[in-house]
């Protein structure tokens, strides 16, 4: 199993999974009208996700799913479900590249890929060291707090000899963590050339290389760095503008009432034609599963070439995720090349 660039053939993927609602709610105070909102938002993310999974078969992409095997609740709070795999794992070549979570509440994540990740032989995998933050969320600063390495892994995109890697890491990754993973990416391909992008965090929400020499961009083009200098760059915005969540002063509150309610709100009244992200997941040069709808958008690939495939993940991203979040490449068909 091999990857060089995000763009290459997807031969085979993991995708999250969530539990069942009622494994969960026995853990929250959610009662009455906002146990109703909870359920449905988890029973529509578990459909979604089945459904993406369906839509990957028939490109003939063999998928595999994650596997929750760790206690639902730590004693003091929920534990985070298997959901966004692309968090804690990436391939570059051969080599795979498995990196830790920083919380108490989602320590256990990374293991829930352990049955597929398994057949990897050339492993670099970060040390925890038994260190993982249980503090207030919004006061998080990696740097700070964890005095070991922490990286994910979607702070990068990978393109042949080249990676583009966000300035900061926000709350996904210290420098710690960074140095280890271009100390790996040196060993996989010495010739490996490391590029900063302005930015912060997970870069898949941010840009999206459809191939080489075109790309979308939420991001100004004075923040690229020069290896894109010489590709076309459509810019988009969300039409939501910014997701959901992301605007929740409880965003990291999951079992909130307030939570519960307002996402609920959501999933009624934003359609499907009116919900986009970036965040999505190529197929090949020629295809690739979008996180909502864009209709200009959609059109100008096409001319181009692109089919343009919607996937409907409204209400899984009340868990942070969208199509490229909750999927992570195993195997994509292609070789070490330039893109430059």
């Amino acid at each position: 199993m091999s990857t060089w660039a995000e763009f290459h053939p997807l031969k085979s993927c993991v995708i999250g999974t969530l539990p069942d609602a009622e494994d969960i709610l026995p853990y929250t105070k959610l009662e009455n009208r906002y146990r109703g909102y909870f359920k449905e938002i988890v029973n529509r993310s578990k459909v979604e996700l089945d459904n993406l999974e369906k839509v990957f078969n028939s490109y003939g992409v063999a998928t595999h799913r994650s596997k929750q095997d760790y206690p639902m609740h730590n004693g003091t709070t929920i534990n985070t479900p298997p959901l966004a795999v692309r968090d804690f794992f990436t391939v570059y070549g051969n080599s795979l590249f498995k990196g830790n979570f920083a919380y108490e509440w989602n320590k256990d994540v990374p293991q829930s890929c352990d049955h597929v990740l398994d057949k990897f032989k050339d492993v670099y995998e970060l040390d925890h060291k038994g260190k993982f933050y249980n503090g207030d969320f919004t006061k998080f600063e990696p740097d700070l707090h964890l005095e070991r390495a922490y990286f994910h892994p979607p702070i990068s995109l990978k393109l042949g000899h080249d990676v583009v890697i966000s300035r900061s890491y926000g709350k996904e990754g210290n420098k710690l963590g960074h140095d280890e993973y271009i100390k790996w990416l040196n060993a996989v391909n010495p010739k490996v050339r490391v590029h900063t992008v302005d930015t912060e965090s997970h870069l898949d929400s941010q840009i999206f290389m459809v191939r080489p020499g075109l790309m979308l961009t939420a991001l100004h083009p004075d923040r690229l760095p020069k290896i894109f200098d010489k590709w076309e760059k459509i810019q988009v915005e969300s039409v939501t503008s910014q997701l959901f969540h992301k605007r929740s002063e409880h965003r990291h509150k999951k079992f909130h009432p307030v939570i519960a309610r307002s996402f609920y709100n959501f999933l009624e009244t934003c359609t499907e034609e009116t919900y986009f992200n970036l965040n999505s997941m190529s197929i090949n040069e020629s295809t690739v599963l979008f996180t909502g709808t864009h209709p200009d958008l959609f059109a100008k690939l096409e001319k181009k070439g692109i089919d343009c495939v919607p996937i409907s993940m409204k209400a899984t991203t009340f868990w942070d995720t969208g199509v490229h979040c909750a999927s992570n490449e195993l195997q994509r068909q292609g070789e070490l090349e330039d893109y430059a």
